[in-house]
């Protein structure tokens, strides 16, 4: 039964119906046939879970603000002002293609809608600067897709919102905003390293260099400086946490019809009903497949789908990297056969929770995919945008595979340095800490609670409920020694014993693999040691917080920093309880109303010397002494 089902699904698919009535398909057959899955309404109930999808309207007006621009005459001006500002450099009007080409598809989010916007644009220029004709082609049939990593690109909310719908099965979700920022060093990344080639290619080629012109840089600037705000702000915006995306979607739509229509009057307001009718094609399109997915992906979970998927890849890869180097491949792969939207509805899911389990950052894995993807879109025999470019500059496809080929070679390059270097991606957010209360339970019942506090010292229980009840807890002192290749190494430290453990730690610190290196047989050293501690924390501590957890003494004055987010201060013979956060090296302090919302916030410096903690404001200052607490709230 389940393979005639399997060849009819594949039958309507090659008959070409389009992709959201393939996956409503597959995701309506899935329920009615598996027991216990809720059947149709279980398909309508998830379907209609998308009103309740956060940031859903930040799409329709991120691909508005799109259309937009690709309306108006931003592209000259944008081209323009490069080119005056960087025309006068070796390679200067590739450097120009490059820019203008990754600015353009940020907003709008699709690289056809840039080669067909800017080509024609682009491609005259290019060849009277004695550019040769096959690079010029590939050197613009690659750009379209560049600005995939940038905000306010669609496909990285798309990321973000289909990443956070499967939330549901325990994964991390993803914050759209950070992903914003983690896609910053990569995109710069991959700009420069085309920048380079440029600059060799304009010596090879002997292209002469635009004279540089303080009169025609000012012009440009004067067409183009009400545009130049925009990307700044929106950045400047998420990134210090004034703006969230739906309030960037809506600033970006305001800003650019003032500016579009008012100022520069590029558009006309009888144009608004044709420009958001075409948008709204695309968005529906989108949403329409994001509501189907949403029911699919809860079959997979229900089927346990991921999690058979990772059991059968483990048995033949151990290791993450080779993992992520299979995934490179086959998301190439994927990225020349599908659309970037499709590819991000149907794969992502199935993914994100075999990356969890090889403990690959969720932000990491949306930039490796999005970058795979945008490589895709280029490579033969059927990358999107090797046709668009045929069709628009009316070219052999063949001639197309060859001028795109040393420009996958480049990304690809890059590709690999953002896969193996993950700090190109998250170098915003902080490392996990190993303070934190960890537990375990094995078959037999009995649980294992370590409780590591910050300055180096521990509480471990461990034992059945009874046990933890009424025996007495260990207290020692712990030590971690950081290995750059190697796994790094904890060291428990009680009563002239020392245990020795290489740990791992795990989804941002919501667990913690720790694997027993106390056994000195050769034939005890096997996978059974290796157990996985959850961390007991709602919110788990980074390496900056860690160093708070304690209690602090000044005379009669005290401050002591809890696991659960709280603090508790006494000043002035007077205790107050408060919520704490460390964000942008700050001590945040939250005062409370009775309903537990934040009615005050608090902001102090601090930094440690010694054994003192010492915080301060323009108001007041502290310095206090640590004071050894195990309080484990």
């Amino acid at each position: 039964m389940s393979i005639i089902i399997t060849v009819l699904i594949v039958l309507i698919a090659i008959l070409g119906s389009p992709l959201f009535a393939v996956i409503a398909v597959t995701a309506l057959i899935n329920h009615i046939l598996t027991p216990g899955a809720g059947g149709m309404q279980n398909v309508i109930l998830e379907i209609s879970r998308i009103a309740d999808m956060p940031l859903l309207h930040s799409i329709p007006l991120f691909t508005f603000a799109g259309y937009l621009l690709a309306y108006s005459n931003a592209s000259k001006r944008l081209v323009r002002f490069t080119k005056a500002t960087l025309g006068w450099m070796h390679g200067g009007l590739a450097i120009v293609v490059i820019i203008a080409c990754s600015v353009f598809t940020a907003f709008t989010g699709a690289s056809g809608v840039t080669i067909v916007a800017l080509g024609g644009l682009l491609m005259p220029a290019l060849l009277s600067e004695k550019y040769e004709e096959k690079y010029s082609l590939g050197l613009i049939t690659s750009s379209g897709s560049f600005g995939l990593l940038f905000p306010p690109s669609l496909p990285i909310i798309m990321f973000g919102v289909i990443a956070s719908a499967g939330a549901l099965s325990g994964v991390t979700r993803v914050s759209i905003d950070e992903l914003f920022i983690a896609g910053l060093i990569p995109g710069f990344l991959i700009i420069t390293a085309l920048s380079i080639h440029a600059m060799y290619k304009s010596k090879k080629f002997k292209v002469a260099k635009t004279k540089f012109s303080f009169k025609e840089l000012a012009y440009s600037f004067i067409d183009f400086m009400w545009e130049i705000p925009l990307p700044v702000l929106l950045f400047a915006g998420i990134y210090s946490g004034k703006l969230v995306i739906s309030d960037a979607a809506s600033l970006t739509v305001v800003y650019l019809i003032i500016i579009e229509i008012l100022i520069k009057r590029d558009i006309k307001i009888k144009d608004i009903p044709k420009i958001i009718r075409e948008s709204l094609v695309l968005v529906g399109a989108i949403l329409i497949i994001l509501a189907v997915s949403l029911a699919a992906t809860n079959y997979m979970i229900y089927a346990e789908i991921p999690q058979k998927l990772f059991s059968f890849i483990q048995k033949f890869i151990t290791n993450k990297w080779i993992f992520l180097f299979l995934l490179n491949i086959f998301l190439l792969i994927v990225g020349c056969l599908m659309d970037i939207f499709s590819a991000i509805v149907v794969i992502v899911p199935l993914i994100i929770p075999i990356a969890e389990s090889y403990n690959i950052n969720l932000l990491h894995l949306g930039i490796i995919f999005l970058a795979n993807l945008q490589i895709g879109y280029l490579t033969p025999p059927i990358g999107m945008n090797l046709f668009i470019s045929a069709i628009r500059f009316g070219k052999s496809i063949i001639t197309l595979y060859r001028a795109a080929i040393p420009f996958i070679i480049i990304l690809i390059l890059t590709l690999l340095f953002i896969t193996y270097i993950p700090d190109l991606s998250i170098w915003f957010k902080e490392k996990p800490s190993i303070v934190g209360q960890w537990q375990t339970q094995d078959d037999n019942g009995r649980i294992d609670k370590i409780s590591l506090k910050a300055r180096g010292k521990f509480v471990r229980r461990n034992g059945d409920l009874m046990e933890l009840m009424f025996n007495e807890p260990i207290y020692g002192n712990y030590e971690v020694i950081n290995n750059f290749f190697k796994k790094d190494i904890l060291l428990l430290k009680y009563d002239d014993l020392t245990e020795k453990y290489n740990f791992e730690i795990y989804n941002d610190g919501k667990k913690l693999l720790l694997n027993n290196m106390n056994h000195t047989d050769e034939t005890d050293k096997t996978v059974k040691n290796k157990k996985f501690y959850k961390n007991n924390l709602a919110i788990p501590l980074g390496i900056k917080s860690e160093k708070f957890i304690a209690k602090w003494q000044d005379n009669d004055n005290y401050i002591e920093f809890y696991f659960n987010k709280q603090a508790i201060w006494k000043k002035n013979d007077f205790e107050k309880i408060y919520g704490y956060n460390i964000k942008n090296n700050k001590l945040i302090l939250y005062e409370y109303n009775e309903n537990n919302e934040i009615i005050k916030k608090l902001y102090y410096n601090y930094k440690f010397e010694n054994d003192n903690l010492i915080i301060s404001n323009k108001k007041e200052s502290f310095t206090f002494k640590f004071i050894d607490s195990y309080n484990d709230n």
